[in-house]
C-alpha cells in the first residue's frame, strides 16, 4: 500500500476512505474497464491514449509501475509510469538522446480519474508519487501532452516538466513532447517570456527552433495560451 486516506466523491458530496496502491496483472481487467468507461466520455478523445491489455501486463510486468486508487474493491484512478529503454516508443528519442541516455528515461503513460473524484488533484498527486518513486534510478522524465488539454497542460508544467517539441503522435494527434532532467533542471530566462496560443503551431515551432521551451501556461478569453522561455543551457 502506498497511501490511505479520505477522499470527496463529487457525485454525493460524501468523503470516503480510499487506498492507493501498485496494481499488478490482475487488476487489468478493472482497468480496462476504467479506461474504457472514462474514454468513452471524452469529447476530444485525442486528450487521452488509451494502453492495450498487452501495454499493461507489459508495464506490470517489471517495466515499469501502475497505482490504483481504489474506494472498497472499486477502480477510481489509474496513473502508470513506463521504463522503455531502447524501445523505439522512448519519448527521448524525439529530441535525440544517446543510447545511452535513453536508459535513464521513465515516461509517464496512462493517466485516468472516474469522473465522481475529479477536482480533488489526483492526476498530479499519483504522478508525482510514481516519478518520485522513479527518480532513485532513472534520471529523466517524460511525457506527452495535448496542446488542447488544458488541465493536463497545467498539471506537467506544475511539476516542472518543460515543453520541448511539436509533433504528431499515435493516430497522427498533435502533442507535445514534455520532460524534466531530475538531476540537472534546466535554467531559463523567464525575464524575457513569450506566449503563444496553444493553436499557433508556426509560431511555436521557431521557437523551439531557436532554443525555447514552454515552461508554465494560462488561460484567456482568446483562449489557451504557453509561455516560452529561452534556454540558459542545457
Amino acid at each position: 500500500m502506498i497511501e490511505q486516506g479520505e477522499i470527496m466523491n463529487h457525485r454525493d458530496l460524501r468523503f470516503h476512505s480510499f487506498v492507493i496502491r501498485i496494481l499488478d496483472i490482475n487488476d487489468i481487467p478493472q482497468v480496462m474497464a476504467l479506461q474504457d468507461f472514462v474514454l468513452g466520455l471524452l469529447k476530444n478523445r485525442s486528450f487521452c491514449v488509451p494502453l492495450s491489455p498487452e501495454e499493461h501486463y507489459q508495464i506490470m510486468s517489471g517495466n515499469g509501475e501502475t497505482l490504483g486508487l481504489f474506494i472498497g474493491e472499486k477502480l477510481y484512478a489509474v496513473c502508470s509510469i513506463l521504463f522503455p529503454g531502447h524501445r523505439v516508443d522512448n519519448m527521448a528519442r524525439q529530441l535525440d538522446f544517446s543510447e545511452e541516455e535513453l536508459f535513464r528515461v521513465a515516461q509517464l503513460e496512462l493517466s485516468i480519474v472516474h469522473p465522481d473524484l475529479r477536482g480533488n488533484n489526483l492526476q498530479k498527486k499519483m504522478a508525482e508519487k510514481l516519478a518520485s518513486r522513479a527518480q532513485k534510478n532513472y534520471r529523466y522524465l517524460f511525457t506527452t501532452v495535448s496542446p488542447y488539454n488544458y488541465p493536463s497542460i497545467k498539471t506537467v508544467t506544475s511539476m516542472g516538466l518543460n515543453i520541448a517539441k511539436l509533433c504528431n503522435m499515435y493516430y497522427q494527434w498533435d502533442r507535445y513532447i514534455v520532460y524534466k532532467d531530475i538531476i540537472k533542471p534546466l535554467e531559463l530566462e523567464k525575464s524575457n517570456v513569450i506566449h503563444v496560443p496553444n493553436t499557433s503551431f508556426k509560431e511555436q515551432q521557431q521557437l523551439f527552433d531557436q532554443g525555447y521551451v514552454g515552461f508554465s501556461q494560462f488561460k484567456d478569453e482568446e483562449g489557451i495560451k504557453i509561455i516560452f522561455a529561452k534556454k540558459l543551457r542545457g
